[in-house]
């Protein structure tokens, strides 16, 4: 996050309705970067770092658990958000205890949650700049027993 407060977003989804309609409710508060395709989210990930990273489970190049999977170890900071409209879920659910994916949102959204999730992060962020180790145990992932 930058020091005027505003979230570095990126939205991945082949639906370009629904990065459309995310960009212009959130595209004033926040830096918002929308991608349609893998060539252009990898290309968004090679040259900026995002506080959060959302991705739509279906895809026709890559299924997002795959996604997220690869952007939790290319870049453990970011905030991880899986969408999808799709009911078979259970994967992608057990992924949220391991650290890949910190939440889990359904579509289609309601911006009021979408509004609440981004502020939640937002002062998660600004927490972790000021106590480093909150950062470290957000994205820890928890060894097997």
């Amino acid at each position: 996050m930058k020091k005027n407060g505003k979230l570095h977003i990126l939205y991945f989804d082949d639906e370009v309705a629904c990065l459309d309609i995310f960009q212009q409710m959130f595209g004033d508060e926040h830096h918002v970067q929308i991608a349609s395709t893998l060539a252009d989210v990898r290309r968004a990930l090679s040259e900026a770092s995002f506080d959060i990273i959302i991705s739509d489970q279906q895809m026709p190049e890559i299924d997002g658990l795959t996604f997220l999977r690869e952007v939790a170890e290319t870049h453990p900071e970011s905030y991880r958000v899986m969408m999808t409209g799709s009911i078979g879920i259970g994967n992608a659910i057990r992924e949220i205890g391991t650290g890949i994916i910190h939440l889990f949102i359904t579509k289609p959204w309601a911006e009021p949650n979408m509004r609440g999730m981004l502020e939640r992060e937002s002062m998660s962020k600004m927490d972790r700049n000021t106590n480093p180790r909150a950062s470290h145990s957000r994205n820890a992932i928890p060894q097997a027993a």
